[in-house]
């Protein structure tokens, strides 16, 4: 695995943005381009290859395409493909190309971006409600527009670094966090759709409710109710960027809460809008149809 690494103290410098979707037999067209490339598929499978490597991705992966290396479909996609796509720049001084092992023994000082070749997000992953925003600053005309879609550019890229990198090896190698807590903080990840009490939590368990939630405190930074809450506002926003025409009642019990109004104060108090002014905001974005 090849990591690209940049220094982040200042933007990257974003090129265009989009959302291409086709209904069958895609196959992208072969091209070498003089920027990055950053690939998030939604639908379907993308059959691509840069250089020798061949990638074959699923909904919740991504490849990163570096400039200067030719680039072209191995074969065409069946049924209906839909993917985010991105080109970006990096000042070539800042810029290297490091493998795993280099990059596990890097200092990071100042900041940077880690930017894996390819991967997989996780189920709970930020990085596509990122490239919805960048999508709809990218149609905004103005003075600032330019800037804006460079810094959201850049924002994506610190969480892709921060999910992809710095998540995976420092879970990875953090010993200290007891295996139960670990199981327990996946298990909610997975089950933030169903009712749920701490107690019935901690009884499941197998634990005191007052001692689980002190130790899931103490190696999480937030209570179990604050976790949960987490996930579900993040499955929430999800439904509501990919599903504009799915009712909020519906919404609410999808993520496990079953009073709508609840719901609503409680996307507010984590998401600092409505549910109503969320979708509107970034449920837009620019469509490559083909």
């Amino acid at each position: 695995m090849l990591y690209l690494v940049s220094d982040a103290s200042r933007p990257v410098s974003f090129s265009a943005a989009g959302n291409l979707t086709n209904d069958d037999q895609f196959l992208h067209p072969k091209r070498t381009q003089d920027s990055y490339e950053l690939i998030s598929v939604i639908k379907g499978v993308l059959h691509i290859q840069s250089g020798t490597q061949s990638y074959h991705l699923a909904p919740g992966q991504f490849v990163l395409l570096f400039p200067g290396e030719c680039h072209f479909g191995t074969q065409p996609s069946e049924g209906e493909l839909s993917f985010y796509w991105t080109h970006f720049y990096l000042r070539s001084e800042d810029a290297a190309i490091y493998d795993e092992q280099q990059t596990a023994a890097f200092i990071y000082d100042p900041p940077c971006y880690i930017l894996p070749e390819t991967g997989t997000f996780s189920a709970n992953s930020q990085v596509n409600l990122l490239f919805v925003q960048l999508l709809n600053l990218s149609k905004r005309l103005g003075h600032f527009s330019a800037m804006q879609c460079s810094y959201a550019q850049s924002t994506l890229l610190l969480e892709l670094t921060n999910e992809c990198f710095f998540r995976h090896h420092m879970m990875q190698q953090d010993q200290e966090i007891p295996l139960g807590i670990v199981n327990l903080m996946e298990w909610l990840q997975l089950n933030y759709d169903t009712s749920l009490s701490v107690s019935s939590i901690a009884e499941k368990f197998g634990y005191h409710p007052s001692y689980l939630s002190a130790v899931f405190k103490r190696y999480s930074g937030y209570t179990i109710t604050e976790y949960l809450n987490r996930q579900r506002m993040q499955a929430a926003k999800k439904f509501l960027t990919t599903m504009p025409q799915l009712p909020l009642a519906e919404i609410s019990g999808l993520v496990g809460i079953s009073d709508e109004k609840y719901f609503m104060r409680l996307f507010k108090r984590y998401e600092g809008v409505t549910p109503t002014l969320y979708r509107e905001t970034f449920s837009r974005g620019e469509k490559n149809r083909i």
